[in-house]
């Protein structure tokens, strides 16, 4: 009896030692598995609070670009409020130039590569649209002729484009079959101007930025062999006014030209109003989201980020800046004191 009892006293203590030894082996195993743990935690703090910094950094630059788009508005659409007035009084000659001058220099100042709207007056943020392109003015396609003429448009992609011309055919007319045949082709067709203007998607721009290969029978065309035609970008709207200004004879329908262009002007500020609202509710959201952490939580991001660029953590912040779309600049303002 005594020997069992002592058989089996020695074979607890055996157990105890060996779950002993497996709870300490255990806890040593799972203290490095909490260190993960709070080290990820503290990586996803940080990746958190940094893109939070991105975004508003982005919406804050897109804000900028708003508020100078408005401003730069206000300041065209002022400055043809003052045309309208000059053409309120008789103009000579000499004053129909300088009005066209005045309307070249706005179009100048269009044309500077920090300008928020483009010469098309539609603001450089947006997306460009349709390419296109011009015909050169010293081709009148659309001024009715006494005989009829038959013109073909050799494209870059090996197709023709035939146009018929009637005799005294007026020049509205004109411009319709002109559309019709040319939308077989994806290519749009409007009177800007004096000038013809085509447009045609991105997939298609190559058949108006590439030279047309034109046959006519000596009206409105050269007879013969095909003459070879490069179209040109089309000028900017207040080009078209400019060039309109030197020959106007109605003032009253030329005011009625600067009004147009104005209550297009008028419509992109209310684009830009409104896109400035969404924009500052934006950031607002991400301030708040900010407010939400204390100082020292945003001090304890900084300074973790600090020791690992001082212990040469780089993978951790490359992770960070990659996860969160991060600037190396931003970064850097971030651990900044």
């Amino acid at each position: 009896m005594l020997i069992d009892s002592l058989k089996q006293l020695t074979s607890s203590t055996a157990s105890l030692n060996s779950a002993s030894k497996a709870a300490k082996s255990q806890a040593v195993e799972s203290e490095p598995a909490k260190a993960n743990t709070s080290r990820n935690g503290s990586l996803q703090q940080q990746l958190e609070t940094l893109s939070r910094w991105s975004i508003s950094a982005d919406v804050s630059r897109q804000l900028a670009k708003n508020q100078q788009a408005e401003q730069q508005i206000r300041q065209l659409y002022q400055q043809l409020e003052q045309l309208k007035k000059q053409l309120e009084l008789p103009q000579s000659a000499g004053q129909k130039q300088q009005i066209s001058q005045q309307l070249q220099q706005l179009e100048t100042q269009l044309k500077h590569k920090n300008t928020a709207l483009t010469p098309a007056l539609q603001l450089s943020s947006q997306p460009s649209g349709p390419s296109q392109w011009q015909l050169n003015s010293k081709i009148d396609l659309l001024s009715p002729r006494k005989q009829p003429e038959l013109v073909t448009i050799g494209l870059s992609d090996g197709q023709k484009i035939q146009l018929s011309f009637p005799a005294g055919q007026s020049a509205d007319a004109t411009l319709a079959m002109m559309q019709q045949e040319f939308a077989k082709h994806q290519i749009d067709v409007k009177q800007q101007g004096p000038a013809l203007v085509f447009s045609a998607a991105a997939g298609q721009s190559h058949l108006l930025s590439q030279p047309w290969q034109m046959q006519g029978e000596g009206i409105r065309i050269a007879a013969g062999n095909p003459v070879q035609l490069r179209l040109q970008k089309p000028e900017g709207q207040l080009s078209v006014l400019a060039q309109q200004a030197q020959q106007m004879e109605n003032q009253q329908a030329y005011q009625a030209e600067l009004n147009q262009v104005q209550q297009k002007l008028q419509q992109m500020l209310r684009q830009v109003q409104s896109e400035r609202q969404v924009l500052v509710a934006k950031l607002n959201a991400l301030r708040m989201a900010d407010t939400q952490q204390t100082d020292q939580q945003v001090s304890v991001v900084s300074q973790e980020l600090k020791v690992q660029m001082q212990q040469g953590a780089a993978s951790s912040l490359s992770a960070i800046m990659a996860q969160g779309n991060v600037t190396h600049s931003l970064v850097e303002f971030a651990l900044s004191d």
